[in-house]
């Protein structure tokens, strides 16, 4: 965290320390004053209690939480506290009964040092300054380290969603590339084309493809260029039926999250079917979410084989889709009769 993104209980230690003894040092006074109606007499004797209250309290966090929150050792810490606290009130007794410039009050007057009743009696009504503090001091470290975590599991995500989307690029990448070497060898006059169509792709997905939500407009246009790239590839032979309804201005979505369903149509599909081969594929923008429907035929001969084989290619898709909508998508994918069908709902961040 920055330091203007760091909460502000987390910043000016000194000065929250000094609030927290300056608003200790009334309580108390009002308290005791309003009690033995003695404001003047109360407010002295409580700045003489005051170094001593410090020192029980800073000892308490700093020396014997350590024990619990740190260590472990909860049977040497529950010893160290029954010792602390008969401590602490020797301490605050003894602040009073040897600085204590108010004897000849009736309400201050000078009984023994040691009186057991009296040092217990103190510490138990004081006790609440150590622990209060220290409850400020676990619910700090706690603050602290889950932000830490919260942090390091963002870095990890993060740094996961990049290997998963690096795994996307290459996998994509090679298949055009062979596309465009078949219609290079057949001399096509479609070849220019297809580079030009390659390279906007390339640029989307190493320049514009960085962000965690990039506009749906944008998105589906690289899908219907590379739709377009298959339309050159397969020519004639391939039945393709592609619509889009809907307002994509109004949204965003997670990049090159549709193209894997859509590349898996004719990679394990029409590439693989060599008698009419058939791609159906359907995007609905909906006000709550968007729809994908894509349909390939699969022969009858290959089908399980290819089902697998898309069930492999998919699995970094969906590792994305658990990462970035978590609970906010809908996966069913089915194959049979000689169809394998991805029907994928994506409900608006």
């Amino acid at each position: 965290m920055t330091k203007n993104q760091t909460p502000i209980f987390l910043r000016y230690r000194f000065l929250w320390h000094v609030l927290f003894w300056v608003v200790v040092l009334l309580v108390f006074w009002l308290i005791y004053a309003g009690i033995r109606g003695e404001y003047y007499h109360e407010f002295i004797i409580n700045i003489i209690q005051l170094p001593a209250k410090m020192i029980g309290t800073y000892s308490f966090m700093y020396l014997i939480l350590p024990l619990a929150i740190k260590k472990k050792k909860y049977v040497l810490f529950g010893v160290f506290v029954l010792i602390h606290f008969f401590l602490y009130g020797v301490i605050i007794r003894a602040s009073v009964y040897y600085i204590n410039p108010f004897h000849d009050s009736i309400h201050f007057a000078r009984n023994e040092f040691f009186n057991l009743t009296r040092i217990l009696t103190k510490a138990a009504s004081d006790y609440v300054l150590p622990g209060t503090a220290s409850a400020i001091y676990i619910f700090k470290r706690w603050y602290i380290e889950e932000q830490k975590n919260k942090k390091m599991a963002e870095e990890k995500t993060a740094a996961e969603l990049n290997f998963l989307k690096a795994q996307i690029h290459p996998h994509f990448l090679f298949n055009t590339l062979n596309n465009l070497y078949t219609l290079i060898l057949s001399k096509s006059e479609e070849a220019p084309d297809i580079v030009l169509k390659l390279s906007e792709l390339l640029d989307y997905m190493i320049y514009k493809s960085n962000d965690e939500f990039v506009p749906l407009a944008k998105e589906l246009e690289i899908v219907e260029g590379y739709i377009d790239l298959e339309k050159i590839r397969y020519s004639k032979r391939l039945e393709l039926f592609y619509t889009v309804s809907g307002e994509a201005e109004k949204h965003q979505i997670a990049p090159l999250i549709l193209l894997p369903f859509i590349e898996n149509c004719f990679k394990h599909g029409a590439s693989k079917n060599r008698i009419d081969p058939v791609v159906n594929i359907e995007i609905n923008i909906l006000p709550a979410y968007l729809s994908l429907k894509a349909v390939n035929s699969v022969s009858e001969k290959n089908v399980q084989i290819e089902t697998e084989k898309a069930g492999i290619g998919l699995s970094n898709v969906r590792r994305r889709l658990d990462l970035i909508y978590t609970d906010r998508y809908e996966l069913e994918i089915k194959s049979g009769n000689k169809l394998y069908e991805v029907d994928l709902k994506l409900f608006w961040v």
